[in-house]
């Protein structure tokens, strides 16, 4: 466990270092591979923590308005919330909504982590090779700053702030990819 929290905070903290590279390197191929699953379903969690915050603090109005993109007519707001409510719009609506989103952001982080690696690999092509693991390693331990800072951001614009991340990301491991020879 304490390869795990060495490891992220080497890939979180360190910037030009080559010493401190190679000791994220070593990090990454010590730490076992359910603790960079674990790791990887960390960063989904916060990467998709705005998105479900601006989710719930919607009421059974709005959320209704913003998914059918048209007004109900009720003599109030408040009469078609009272009726939601009565209805089980929390266990019957939101909850699957709330999964949904999650595994819409877990879909796209797979694919962008994936995608990463891919390309990380033809940069590396005339450099050392590194294995998918190093490489898988590398994408998910230099990620934790920026997706924690796009968390931040999400929460003043949720959905935008997955776009900054994946930015963010792709700039740390390549850079961090890059002082590794």
């Amino acid at each position: 466990m304490s390869d795990y929290f060495k490891a992220v905070t080497l890939g979180a903290f360190t910037w030009k270092n080559e010493d401190r590279i190679k000791l994220f390197f070593e990090q990454v191929l010590n730490t076992p591979v359910f603790l960079l699953l674990f790791h990887f379903l960390l960063l989904t969690l916060c990467l998709n923590f705005p998105i479900m915050l601006a989710m719930v603090r919607l009421s059974p109005f709005e959320l209704y308005s913003r998914l059918y993109g048209e007004n109900f007519f009720y003599e109030s707001d408040n009469s078609f919330n009272a009726l939601m409510l009565e209805s089980g719009y929390g266990r019957n609506i939101l909850l699957p909504l709330l999964g949904i989103s999650f595994g819409l952001v877990l879909i796209i982080q797979t694919v962008f982590y994936l995608c990463a690696v891919f390309f990380l690999r033809l940069s590396r092509m005339n450099l050392t090779p590194l294995s998918f693991r190093s490489l898988i390693g590398l994408a998910l331990f230099s990620s934790t700053l920026p997706v924690l800072a796009a968390s931040l951001f999400g929460l003043f614009l949720p959905a935008l702030h997955i776009l900054i991340c994946y930015f963010l990301v792709m700039f740390f491991i390549f850079q961090r990819s890059n002082l590794y020879i």
